[in-house]
């Protein structure tokens, strides 16, 4: 049954809960924001720059009950050891479905890593204390993707099996496939992912740190977007990547996590699912390639290449 809420401005008709409203998030202390914390449209750019305060309160708690970590392991119960990699995934729902969305590089990177080790799993944080296999269904039989294209590098899987594991606070952001969605440069955006730097091990397992993106959509090519974050700042005002470093990709770890673009009056719009991070060895500036969400159609499956773009 699909739950509906309101707060202020109303920025959770983008979403809706699986199992109830989100709990209270307390105070909040996210590891980023943008250089210039007022809201105003820049003269000449007509840029919205969203308020700390707002993307605090109101939009990160949103996106991060729709988005989670998964990761290759070999075991469930003895740490970061058997923790061969992670990335992230994305909840959406349609007026079919309801979806599990990741990258078609981490379902297909897991495939070969289990072709080397047959007791390795693809396992979703669906909630703060148990992971789920999503490679095997509850039942134990395998399970695949509904859809997964290379060129699109998205994979996409039936939600419905694993919805019981869903905690309290999951919720998925309702998909835009039609021909009114747009997206367009300058565009606010706000990602929240799962760095693979942030992975732990703590005392009865393995935690994994999540991390807010704030940017703007800096180019469009078809279906696919870049969002520039070269200039986002965490809580003490240092940049948060302050130089390209191939061996070492601060945002390793958050292919598939949902893009959502921010109005001026907060609403949020599921736009894409983050498919690589792209920079230049002579130039500070940092992007994420993001692949636009309106390539999945109402049923689950991947429109062809040409059809929505």
């Amino acid at each position: 049954m699909r739950l509906g809420g309101k707060t202020e401005l109303n920025v959770m008709q983008s979403l809706y809960w699986l199992c109830g409203p989100p709990a209270d998030e307390g105070n909040l202390i996210w590891p980023v924001r943008l250089c210039d914390n007022r809201e105003r449209r820049n003269a000449g750019t007509s840029r919205f720059i969203p308020r700390i305060s707002k993307l605090q309160s109101h939009v990160l708690p949103l996106i991060k009950s729709a988005c989670g970590a998964l990761f290759f392991a070999t075991a469930l119960e003895k740490g970061q050891a058997h923790v061969v990699d992670n990335g992230s995934f994305g909840l959406v729902g349609t007026s079919q479905k309801d979806l599990i969305v990741t990258c078609y590089h981490v379902w297909h990177g897991f495939l070969e890593e289990r072709n080397a080790n047959r007791d390795l799993k693809l396992c979703a944080c669906f909630d703060d204390k148990y992971p789920v296999p999503i490679c095997t269904l509850p039942d134990g039989t395998e399970n695949k993707p509904i859809a997964a294209n290379k060129d699109l590098d998205v994979a996409v899987f039936d939600l419905e099996p694993f919805k019981a594991y869903c905690s309290e606070d999951k919720a998925c952001a309702i998909l835009n496939s039609g021909p009114n969605f747009k997206i367009k440069e300058k565009d606010a955006v706000c990602i929240v992912g799962y760095p693979g730097r942030f992975r732990a091990e703590v005392e009865n397992g393995i935690s994994f740190g999540r991390e807010p993106y704030s940017g703007f959509i800096s180019s469009i090519s078809g279906y696919k977007f870049l969002v520039d974050f070269t200039r986002v700042m965490n809580a003490d005002r240092n940049l948060l990547v302050k130089k390209w470093d191939r061996e070492n990709i601060v945002t390793k770890g958050i292919s598939g996590s949902p893009c959502f673009s921010i109005q001026p009056n907060y609403q949020l719009s599921l736009i894409g699912f983050v498919t690589d991070h792209l920079g230049w060895d002579s130039v500070p500036d940092n992007y994420v390639q993001v692949t636009a969400s309106n390539c999945i159609s109402e049923d689950g499956t991947l429109k062809p290449l040409g059809s929505f773009y």
